[in-house]
């Protein structure tokens, strides 16, 4: 009835919270891809919340039949006298001479305890590691999406300004419509920017394809994987953007089609692989596309880069007033609607810090409050010895933070893991989040998971020293 009421009560909030919270928080997420007209609608799954209330509840009293079984075998006599505490064996740690010497005895006695409940040790390691593994999760989540604006406008995106015109231009065109901006030649690369569907093993997706006129990127595109820099690609080859790679199943030399419903289609052959984030970007040469298309690419845009410190609004209208122009789009205005997009992920992100912390909280205290109590005699006992009241806490809590940290470290690779296999759940067609935790997320999270320790040694402490020795000492008889 215990077991069974609390797992009931349990579940009620948990199938509460799974079908509020958790939803409006990934409606949040999902607003990076999708303009939502109007507001969530929230509903329950009854069949569903009755399957998980049910098995949860089901394990619950199964565990609890499992250990009332086993003591319930022992007879009345045995379960009224005091359990004799586990044998103690020597730990890996003795055979480490030089170091075994230096500890003193009290550390000696705390590290045997520790490897001496093998039960409670599993439990500790797995529930620490689990929170500490949410937090790498959640912090790691915010690295690889937050990266991805400051990746693809700093390191990839070089240019500042994308303008359309509404018929092709020429080098002569474009060279007088500089001069009649304020612009030098050299600041500006005439390309073909256009729509094409590429087909591999049976699949279609439609990208946008770049062709440069003067057949090379450098210094409006970056085209590289990681540090290592990508050439151009030649005749009859294509360079691909990763996000797209890894959704297609495209690797190097891979055969490609690009079907272009107005020219025709070209197959290419993937020359390298690039890092590009936010939309889908395939490269050819016009000489491939001048060969397989039998026409030469329509040049109706122009990456320009601005003038430093020049406001990128006042220069965007400028550019747009031209009547040959349709269009301009301006990279800062697109960095900055990307930026407050992603920011809407740090829903999802708080949520899984909120559970790892109510994770933490409820193993860290479950367990120090069993050990305590388990332990009333053993307290009683050192008190009587002489033991002061902040050595008594501190061979009591010392046994929980080595835990603690042993998990932690558990938790830093199991997140690592958990991390990877949410990001390639999370991944949208439109963008590529990187599979990267930055350094200080580790440090984060294993701060944070030591100081929800830390909090709960403050909240149980008082309990010492309300330990009343002599009825302590007693409470068998």
């Amino acid at each position: 009835a215990y077991s069974g009421s609390a797992s009931l009560l349990g579940c009620v909030l948990g199938v509460s919270a799974g079908s509020v919270i958790f939803p409006s928080a990934i409606w949040q997420g999902y607003s990076i891809m999708y303009n939502f007209a109007s507001r969530i609608q929230l509903t329950f799954q009854w069949p569903l919340c009755a399957v998980i209330v049910c098995s949860y509840t089901g394990c619950m009293l199964a565990v609890t039949w499992f250990c009332c079984r086993r003591e319930l075998a022992e007879v009345p006599a045995e379960l009224i006298r005091p359990k004799s505490p586990k044998a103690g064996r020597r730990v890996f740690l003795e055979y480490i001479t030089p170091l075994w010497r230096r500890l003193s005895f009290l550390h000696k006695v705390s590290i045997r305890n520790v490897l001496r409940y093998r039960s409670r040790l599993i439990m500790m390691v797995l529930g620490i590691g689990g929170c500490t593994a949410l937090l790498v999760t959640g912090f790691g989540l915010r690295d690889s999406i937050k990266s991805v604006v400051d990746d693809q406008y700093a390191e990839i995106t070089l240019f500042d300004y994308n303008v359309a015109f509404q018929d092709p231009q020429t080098e002569e065109s474009v060279a007088d419509y500089l001069a009649e901006c304020g612009w030098e030649r050299d600041d500006a690369l005439l390309v073909h920017n256009g729509s094409v569907d590429v087909v591999h093993n049976g699949n279609s997706k439609s990208v946008n394809l770049v062709v440069s006129a003067s057949n090379d990127l450098e210094g409006f595109i970056s085209l590289h994987s990681g540090e290592r820099e990508i050439s151009y690609p030649g005749s009859g080859e294509i360079v691909v953007n990763v996000g797209l790679a890894e959704n297609m199943g495209i690797s190097v030399g891979d055969t490609l089609e690009l079907r272009d419903d107005d020219a025709g289609s070209m197959t290419v052959t993937v020359s390298d692989i690039c890092d590009n984030y936010v939309f889908n970007y395939v490269y050819v040469s016009p000489d491939t596309y001048r060969e397989q298309l039998n026409t030469e690419p329509e040049y109706k845009n122009l990456y320009l880069l601005a003038h430093e410190g020049a406001d990128p609004y006042q220069e965007g209208a400028l550019l747009a007033e031209d009547d040959d122009v349709s269009n301009v789009t301006i990279n800062e205005a697109t960095r900055t609607q990307v930026d407050n997009m992603l920011t809407r992920m740090d829903y999802i992100v708080l949520v899984v810090v909120v559970c790892a912390g109510a994770l933490a909280f409820i193993v860290l205290y479950n367990l120090t409050n069993i050990n305590i109590t388990e332990r009333i005699r053993e307290i009683a006992t050192i008190e009587v010895l002489g033991f002061y009241q902040n050595e008594v806490a501190s061979y009591v809590f010392r046994e929980i933070f080595m835990l603690s940290a042993l998990g932690s470290i558990v938790g830093l690779a199991m997140g690592k893991g958990l991390h990877a296999f949410v990001m390639a759940q999370v991944q949208i067609d439109s963008m590529f989040f990187p599979c990267w935790i930055a350094p200080l997320s580790y440090l984060y999270a294993l701060a944070l998971t030591l100081l929800f320790t830390l909090v709960i040694f403050l909240a149980l402490k008082p309990r010492l020293r309300k330990v009343n020795m002599a009825e302590s000492l007693k409470s068998i008889e």
